[in-house]
Order: C-alpha cells, then structure tokens, then sequence
C-alpha cells in the first residue's frame, strides 16, 4: 500500500529530484532502449497500488546540475523524466538544456496536470525533441497533455476491467467518480496495456492474462515492464 502523501505543485526553478541513474526502459514507445532515467520526488495524487518511492532521499538540484549528471552517464540518446508526477515541477528549462546536448526525452505523467512550455512530438521514430507518454488515473487528462501525447498507458488489474472496452476502470487503486479517462474519439494515440504489479505471482499471472484478453479483443499493445524481468531498477 502506496502511503507517500500528494504534494502540491511547485513553481520553483529549483528541481526536487529522489534519483538519477541509467538503465533500459522497460515501457512505453522507447521500451529496450538504454536510458537515463531523473526520477523527481512527489506527486499530486496517491494510488494505493503505486509500486514507486519517489519520495526518500530528495535532494535539490538546478536544471545545469541535473544535465551535468546525465552527461556523466550518457553522452546522447534518450532520457526519461518520471516521478513522481514530472508536471508538478517547473521542468521546462530542463527540457531545453537537456535538447540543446541533442538527448531525447520522455516524459511519464499521470495527465493531471499542464505541460510545460516547451517543444513536443508525436513521432516515435525521430530520436529528438520530447515525447510525452501518459498514464491515467484519474476521471480527466489534461487538455494540453492529450493534445502532445504519443501514447496512453493504461495499468490492469484483472478485478477492474471494462468489458466494453478492455480498459480499467480505475488504476492503481485510485478512486474514480465512473472510470479511468478514456482515449478521445477518433484518436491515432498508441494505446498501451499494462498489467498491474500487485507483488502477487497468483494476482500478476490474472492481471497479464486480462490484459492479454484486452489487446487480443481490442488491438491495443501489450506492455511488460521488462526492466523488472531483466532485473534492473
């Protein structure tokens, strides 16, 4: 049970980061490919069944700072800024900057919340500027979130599936007034699904074949976090 308290957002310039480290990315549009992950520390909701600290050991840490610790890890390539809720925290400069030594960025948000202002794609297969992959759990996505983002991430449990559309109906144990924020109509966003790590074997092993019954009925892409099968953070 996820007991890390929501944070209000912050308009500080001045990041609040819990880690930098590389490792693959194990979800998402860049899934397998080698990565620096800046985890930032907190997040404006609580989802009972987040499997995430993002909120031990913060540290602050200036946009140049965060960019010089990348560059020790990873001359180029891609970047993924997560939490946390990444959008509760003013990381527009770092974007910029981060752009300007030619990385690739995705952003991982629960939708909540406006982007930043900066430069956005859709593309997957450009390798640059930013992309923002979100994953709903509350009722609404942003407007301006929808309108950036490259692909949904919808994360199943096999007791809160919608049978009309194979998607959740909440996520993560967040209360919900109906369900899970649906895909606009007539979207051409990449659908992901899912399944929920309940630290379970016997509820994993229901939550991935509920999703692999959603995608085989619907068309959307199974996603596994492959970086937990590889064994590494």
């Amino acid at each position: 049970m996820n007991e890390q308290k929501p944070e209000k957002r912050s308009h500080s310039e001045i990041l609040e980061v819990h880690s930098i480290f590389r490792t693959i990315q194990g979800e998402g549009p860049f899934c397998g490919t080698p990565a620096v992950f800046i985890r930032l520390a907190g997040c404006n909701l609580q989802c009972p069944g987040c499997d995430t600290d993002y909120t031990s050991n913060r540290h602050r840490a200036t946009a140049e700072e965060i960019v010089d610790k990348v560059r020790e890890l990873q001359n180029m390539g891609l970047v993924v800024i997560t939490g946390g809720e990444p959008f509760r925290q003013q990381i527009g400069s770092l974007l910029r900057k981060l752009n300007v030594w030619n990385y690739y960025v995705q952003i991982e948000t629960n939708g909540t919340l406006p982007p930043c202002d900066a430069f956005f794609t859709t593309a997957t297969d450009m390798r640059c500027g930013n992309y923002i992959v979100c994953s709903p759990k509350t009722s609404s996505i942003n407007k301006k979130v929808l309108e950036n983002a490259c692909a949904l991430k919808y994360v199943l449990n096999h007791h809160a599936v919608n049978l009309s559309d194979g998607l959740p109906i909440k996520a993560l144990g967040h209360p919900v007034d109906e369900y899970v924020a649906r895909p606009p109509k007539g979207h051409n966003i990449q659908i992901y699904v899912q399944p929920e790590d309940s630290k379970d074997e016997r509820i994993n092993y229901l939550n991935l074949k509920a999703c692999i019954s959603s995608c085989m009925k619907f068309g959307y892409t199974l996603q596994l976090q492959i970086h937990k099968l590889i064994g590494m953070e």
